[in-house]
């Protein structure tokens, strides 16, 4: 119902980090506390993607449609190897990498939001970081899901 600048950049910045903190957790203690299940591993991903989907959507005034574009090919791929993981009733551990890959884009995505007047920086320089911050975010984003899909054709062999 509210547009993302209708937010104040720090309640915008909590509000993402919120969300990319809340998927960290659910894992945690799920596995702390034994309550893994075979439905939490099909559904647990699925809601994952929705939700950081819907995530980007709403934020995409803040950054390049290209790098929209990019993430919503990355979800799609990992989507189709998350499907061919059920079908095939294999098992792929979720990497260190991938969770840092994840953290990464969430840190883009903060980053995206900030109004460089809030921490006195310059403008200039402060979007130039942030835009070498999301292309490196993305790379690292896209060979943790490469690394991701090879796994899942090595193990099929």
């Amino acid at each position: 119902m509210y547009e993302p600048e209708e937010f104040s950049n720090v309640n915008l910045i909590l509000i993402i980090a919120i969300i990319g903190i809340s998927d960290s957790i659910d894992g945690i203690v799920a596995r702390k506390f034994n309550l893994v299940s075979k439905l939490g591993i099909i559904l647990d991903p699925v809601t994952d993607r929705i939700v950081f989907l819907l995530l980007i959507f709403w934020l995409s005034s803040f950054f390049n449609i290209n790098f929209l574009v990019l993430l919503v090919i990355r979800e799609i791929l990992v989507s189709i190897g998350g499907l061919f993981v059920l079908k095939k009733q294999k098992t792929v551990k979720v990497s260190n990498k991938g969770k840092a890959g994840t953290a990464l884009i969430f840190i883009s995505l903060c980053l995206s939001a900030l109004d460089p007047a809030l921490i006195n920086v310059n403008f200039s320089l402060f979007v130039t970081f942030v835009d070498y911050f999301l292309i490196f975010s993305l790379i690292f984003y896209y060979f943790v899901a490469l690394e991701y899909l090879y796994n899942l054709i090595k193990k099929n062999e």
